[in-house]
């Protein structure tokens, strides 16, 4: 078994929080339980069995090598290993501003969860491009970006139900000019008032719009981003957790750790002691 974490948070299209590769025993199993962020198991060799709930209603699915299977975050799932042939498969954890829309763009969903490649060759190249982020551990954050790219590129190119989504133009103009508001000013005191006002808009479409391009608030992605940069100052430097609170836009204390333990389920003292250098007071 290869497991690997990604604690470069730094990119908000597809964050990567872990990927790796297990040669299951046979009934090796997981859940029933809820995962907190989307994966892709591709199975490279063997069998197993997936189910999930949708709409209340249990799904079985039996899969084989050649096939993968999309586990949504916060949906009661279990799958489990043959137990004469178990499966062999590579898996990769994201969560982002468009990994739904890619998801969709290969005709994946919580009502259609088993991907099935268009070809062999379709499969290995989507295979091929995971593997090398688990065979190559000491890549550069960008290259396990790249390459993550490229994976979700051949997911889509090479589905079976490939679907390429209607482009808007004026909402991802929306969507990037409030992400270079917020880089700008995540420091300050801005509010989802402030990030409207900054595109002319009501605080209320704003809001709409954002949301459905992003499946997230405008206020969740903004704590979101001030916890990933404090994550960042945590692991690099020796500044206070107050310290460290007043430069990511929070003046005050016990609203940066709530917010930071609600993303993270660690206070922030806990998630430097087990990332980075050690508080200094």
């Amino acid at each position: 078994m290869k497991n690997y974490l990604f604690l470069n948070n730094e990119y908000f299209d597809i964050t990567i929080y872990q990927y790796g590769y297990e040669q299951c025993v046979p009934n090796h199993t997981f859940g029933p339980g809820m995962r907190n962020h989307y994966l892709i198991h591709c199975i490279l060799s063997g069998n197993g069995t997936y189910r999930t709930n949708d709409r209340e209603r249990e799904q079985e699915y039996h899969l084989h090598a050649g096939q993968a299977f999309l586990i949504e975050p916060n949906r009661l799932v279990h799958y489990f290993a043959d137990g004469s042939t178990p499966w062999e498969y590579i898996w990769i954890e994201f969560d982002g501003m468009k990994a739904k829309e890619y998801l969709s763009e290969a005709g994946l969903s919580q009502a259609a969860p088993v991907y099935r490649a268009s070809t062999e060759e379709g499969f290995q190249e989507l295979s091929e491009n995971l593997l090398y982020l688990i065979n190559n551990p000491d890549i550069l954050p960008a290259e396990v970006i790249g390459h993550t790219y490229l994976f979700f590129g051949s997911l889509i190119r090479n589905s079976r139900n490939s679907r390429r989504l209607p482009k808007n133009n004026i909402q991802d103009f929306y969507v990037q000019s409030t992400v270079d508001f917020i880089e700008n000013h995540y420091m300050e005191e801005i509010s989802v008032e402030d990030m409207a006002q900054n595109l002319g808009l009501n605080r209320s479409y704003f809001s709409k719009v954002f949301k459905k391009a992003t499946q997230k608030s405008p206020q969740d992605f903004l704590i979101q981003y001030r916890i990933n940069k404090a994550c960042e100052l945590l692991r690099s430097t020796r500044m206070s957790v107050g310290q460290t609170a007043q430069l990511v836009g929070y003046h005050n204390p016990f609203h940066f750790t709530r917010a930071f333990k609600k993303l993270t389920n660690q206070s922030p003292q806990e998630w430097r002691k087990r990332n980075g250098t050690q508080d200094a007071g």
